[in-house]
């Protein structure tokens, strides 16, 4: 039984290292100077035409309708954040929330078992958090953390290396897609006025944050998860300075 333990572990061993190879391999194929040449251009394009298409869908229905399509989906104002958060919410949005979402969203793309056990429990606690939160519990963020703790440490107690390595062909590109789609539909969570009426315009909403969050999942996949987390920091940080100018007003 031992002998037959120890070829298992060699055999896991191997193909393990045999998959990290491969991935070395792949992910040195291209220039760092060009992937973010890549990533800052398609950001900046597809950024200004989720703006103006979201001006436009604005516009129309208060043409048609006369309606205020921004002001009746109820999103969090940077006003609201302060006189709920105070001078927290400048962290919250330029560290924190970064932090959290790409550790949900996307740390888990390396398909290392370690990076899947903190991503889960990251994705885990995000939910958490919204839960206690529309349910008024304070310090939802805190209560929430033993959750990330247990969901990681299941996952990484329960599973393999081997496991997650070897299903990175098949599951990357779904996992990519559907991480996107994800994170762009949960900061849906902060508007509190959702309408089939206002669906059109809340299309338009996510379609920012859609493409951000393709280029967050350009940059995890082929360099690197700080570089990930940097982007999406800078992508915050104007947020954050009207936040900070809410502040001192």
């Amino acid at each position: 039984d031992s002998c037959v333990s120890r070829m298992t572990l060699r055999d896991e061993d191997a193909e393990k290292e045999h998959i990290l190879e491969a991935l070395r391999q792949t992910g040195n194929t291209k220039s760092v100077s060009g992937i973010l040449l890549y990533a800052a251009l398609f950001f900046i394009v597809t950024r200004i035409a989720a703006m103006l298409l979201q001006k436009s869908g604005a516009a129309l229905y208060e043409w048609g309708w006369g309606l205020d399509a921004a002001g009746m989906l109820g999103a969090r104002t940077p006003e609201s954040m302060v006189s709920e958060m105070g001078w927290r919410a400048v962290p919250h949005v330029l560290l924190l929330a970064p932090f959290v979402e790409e550790c949900a969203f996307r740390l888990g793309l390396s398909f290392r078992r370690w990076h899947i056990a903190a991503g889960l429990g990251a994705l885990a606690y995000f939910f958490a958090d919204w839960m206690l939160f529309f349910a008024d519990v304070a310090n939802a963020r805190y209560w929430a953390l033993p959750v990330w703790i247990a969901v990681a440490a299941g996952v990484y107690g329960f599973t393999t290396d081997g496991f997650w390595l070897s299903k990175r062909d098949r599951w990357l590109r779904p996992a990519m897609w559907a991480s996107t789609v994800v994170f762009a539909s949960v900061h849906l969570l902060s508007a509190s006025a959702l309408t089939w009426g206002l669906l059109p315009y809340v299309l338009l909403y996510v379609l920012g944050l859609f493409f951000s969050g393709c280029v967050f999942v350009y940059l995890r996949v082929n360099l690197g998860f700080g570089w990930a987390l940097g982007a999406h920091m800078l992508c915050n940080l104007p947020p954050a300075l009207f936040l900070l100018g809410a502040l001192c007003d």
